[in-house]
């Protein structure tokens, strides 16, 4: 199955780089009880997920110049998803909450699960956006967004494996809490590997699809020719 084998891609690469994960995942952590340093932090995490997805050495000068690059990037980002999540919880709470919604109850049997699905939708977002925002040549927030939910939609399967992992594993780490320092590690290298390899599987898609409409249109011209020649010689 491609979700197992994207999982041990990135498993691999992830313990290739064990001891930087865990002394940055340690200072992320740190970041985070200050709320506004953690989004930095993270963009440090995602370079050493880079680095090692694509099999590159890993040292401190480039995680610092990562986090000096990224991290305004990766706070905004924080900032949107944060503000998604929001939406959805609100009009969830909104639409179930007799005292507040003038909407009668049969209402909610269709809004809550339209919202549902784009909680989930939104959850896919959130897991493929920074690793976008590390790989865009030109990271503009939309295009960030965009290709996010065009990678939801386009593998909505494949998604839906990554996120049922990430879950399984947040839940292992509350379990053992010392897996939290390098959760963030493990769940950036395995959005980086999934973005790379889905891209690289959709891109080799397109170009074979080019590739049969040349085929299908030279085939035509042929028998275009061919049809031209025969008429000719009937002269």
């Amino acid at each position: 199955m491609r979700v197992l084998k994207i999982i041990a891609k990135a498993a691999v690469a992830f313990y290739e780089e064990l001891f930087f994960h865990f002394v940055v995942g340690l200072a992320h952590m740190l970041c985070w009880l200050l709320v506004i340093p953690g989004p930095f932090a993270l963009a440090g995490v995602y370079a050493i997920g880079q680095r090692a997805v694509r099999g590159k050495a890993v040292n401190w000068r480039l995680i610092w110049d990562t986090i000096k690059e990224f991290g305004p990037r990766s706070f905004l980002l924080f900032l949107i998803i944060v503000l998604g999540f929001a939406i959805v919880a609100v009009n969830i709470w909104f639409y179930n909450t007799p005292e507040v919604s003038p909407f009668p109850a049969s209402v909610k049997v269709w809004t809550t699960p339209i919202f549902v699905i784009i909680g989930v939708l939104w959850t896919g977002v959130a897991f493929y956006a920074q690793a976008f925002l590390m790989e865009l040549e030109d990271p503009k927030m939309l295009v960030v967004l965009r290709n996010s939910l065009f990678l939801t939609v386009l593998k909505p399967l494949n998604t839906l494996g990554f996120l049922l992992i990430s879950a399984l594993v947040t839940a292992l780490s509350i379990a053992l809490p010392v897996l939290l320092v390098v959760l963030p590690g493990f769940l950036s290298t395995l959005s980086l590997t999934a973005v790379r390899t889905l891209l690289a599987d959709l891109t080799e898609r397109a170009e074979a699809m080019d590739r049969d409409e040349e085929s299908d249109d030279g085939g035509d011209q042929n028998g275009a020719g061919e049809i031209a020649t025969a008429g000719e010689a009937a002269q």
